[in-house]
């Protein structure tokens, strides 16, 4: 089975680099283009795909990426997911489609590419509503459990690589997501990024570690400071 559910838009902090590639992806969108966010993990990738989805104005659909996946495994279905999509001009968030395989993804060619959404077996076309969009998202960091992709779909897509957030967009990602002061999103900043420096010198630095340690002192109300023991301990 496809593993397809209804998201709904959640809260996005636009930082200024954010809004620089939320513009340029939307500038693709509108202009009939797919998007590939291409990043390491825990940057947003997914975050931004749904705020981008929620500006079209479309109905919407989240497909998470799996070896187990097949795209067309449900085309015999008077009204299967893709056929849908294509028809009603939904926007597809693909999240980590990297992690299907290959020959799973082949139908989305002629979806990209061309007018209709061609049916295996002679079974004719679906025509492609003007609106249908998918924006793609991959890990370019990660090995494990991910595949290939054919050239030609990723020509048929415009790729952006989403830079790590500097320190600036970090601290106030950490103040408006949870609501801490910026001296608090500093120190848990620059502690998180110390201790991957000494474990992992050449790794990059998810966002989430940093989320998860603010959003429990928030929560916990544990003071933010080296003198604190329960924030020592968190």
């Amino acid at each position: 089975m496809s593993t397809v559910i209804q998201v709904r838009p959640q809260q996005f902090v636009k930082t200024a680099a954010l809004e620089q590639v939320m513009q340029r992806a939307l500038r693709y969108l509108r202009a009939g283009y797919s998007v590939h966010l291409e990043g390491p993990t825990g940057i947003g990738k997914t975050t931004l795909a749904r705020h981008l989805a929620a500006c079209r104005q479309q109905p919407m659909m989240l497909m998470l990426g799996g070896h187990n996946l097949t795209v067309h495994s449900d085309f015999n279905q008077q009204d299967s997911w893709l056929k849908v999509a294509c028809r009603e001009g939904w926007t597809v968030i693909y999240d980590e489609f990297n992690r299907s395989r290959p020959e799973s993804n082949t139908m989305l060619l002629s979806t990209l590419g061309e007018q209709g959404l061609t049916l295996p077996q002679g079974n004719g076309a679906v025509p492609i509503h003007p609106e249908f969009r998918v924006i793609f998202t991959s890990n370019s960091e990660e090995y494990c459990g991910t595949y290939g992709t054919q050239s030609a779909l990723l020509d048929r897509m415009v790729t952006m690589h989403l830079p790590e957030p500097t320190m600036l967009a970090q601290q106030q990602l950490l103040m408006e997501l949870v609501g801490i002061s910026i001296e608090s999103a500093v120190l848990v900043i620059r502690l998180v990024q110390q201790f991957f420096r000494q474990v992992s010198p050449e790794g990059r630095f998810s966002l989430r570690p940093k989320l998860m340690i603010a959003q429990i002192c928030h929560c916990e109300g544990i003071s933010v400071s080296a003198e604190d023991a329960d924030f020592r301990q968190v």
